[in-house]
């Protein structure tokens, strides 16, 4: 699969088209391809729609595929107030656009947009036809490791860094290193020049960085690590992390940000899990085989409705 090159000004390749639709008070940017069953993506940190640029045309053949840049990330817009990043309002953005949708679609999500889908499924139950994960723990799962297992504290250290004021600047410095160091430490992919510039020109934009650090910001992990925690990270709300639709996770077990013990116990919560493991894979399995992963998502989604 060769990336598709939707670049700022760019309007279509390979049937996938660039566009701009309502969040929650927001404007949110979107790639968009196909006809079909509609099958929504959201990607994670600091990745925008791009990520999932490779594998559209495949998924288009038989979906109408919405993704978009989430609120801060991209071409989306940036608002500055913290508030405009706790998980209330991302999960706003979503109902929003599974409205544009139809008002029920299926639901994939990788890093960040992984555990965001978690929670749309957990609250909204009526909204998931079926759900797909990429390499992001369940919330209740993520916040009891944080507080039993001194690997998964170890591994989340990062996010404490990512919290600092300064981080930001750090994250500027030298064209971007550490942003780079993230994506290139963990996979076996290598980023093409065209995927390089897209990505440096999304982070250079005002305000982007600050806006993508202020979804970690408004996470609370503190609030997981101390006395008596918290019962799911990110919150679910008044909702139990039950999860009522068939549920596929794709994960790959070199991540060096979620240990694979948080996959334990998840039939507690998700009743309809199909899981696999990519032995060599790590926590960008859709840069490293984007193949497997589109094939992998086709065959789950085929016969949702």
């Amino acid at each position: 699969m060769k990336p598709v090159a939707i670049l700022p000004g760019a309007t279509q390749a390979q049937g996938v088209h660039s566009t701009m639709l309502p969040g929650a008070g927001v404007s949110l940017h979107a790639l968009a391809a196909g006809q079909g069953t509609p099958l929504l993506l959201l990607h994670g940190f600091p990745d925008d729609s791009q990520l999932w640029a490779p594998l559209l045309p495949t998924l288009a053949a038989q979906h109408q595929v919405l993704a978009p840049d989430l609120r801060g990330y991209g071409l989306s817009d940036k608002p500055t107030e913290l508030d405009c990043y706790r998980i209330d309002a991302l999960v706003a953005d979503v109902l929003a656009l599974i409205e544009h949708l139809g008002g029920r679609c299926a639901l994939a999500g990788h890093d960040w947009g992984g555990m965001l889908a978690w929670v749309v499924a957990a609250r909204h139950p009526q909204a998931v036809s079926r759900l797909a994960i990429l390499n992001a723990p369940h919330p209740c799962r993520y916040a009891q490791q944080l507080v039993v297992d001194p690997a998964q504290r170890l591994a989340s250290a990062y996010v404490q860094r990512l919290c600092a004021p300064d981080a930001a600047a750090r994250l500027a410095r030298d064209d971007f290193a550490l942003l780079w160091s993230v994506i290139t430490s963990s996979t076996a992919a290598s980023l093409s020049e065209a995927e390089r510039a897209h990505s440096l020109a999304c982070w250079s934009r005002p305000g982007t960085l600050q806006a993508m650090l202020n979804w970690y910001r408004a996470l609370d992990m503190p609030a997981a690590l101390a006395e008596g925690g918290v019962r799911a990270l990110p919150d679910l709300g008044h909702a139990s992390g039950d999860i009522a639709v068939p549920t596929l996770m794709l994960w790959g077990e070199r991540d060096g940000s979620f240990p694979a013990a948080c996959l334990d116990g998840l039939a507690r919560y998700v009743p309809q899990l199909s899981l696999r493991r990519f032995p060599e894979g790590g926590h960008w399995l859709l840069r490293e085989q984007p193949e497997a992963v589109a094939a992998a998502l086709l065959e789950f989604f085929a016969d949702v409705s």
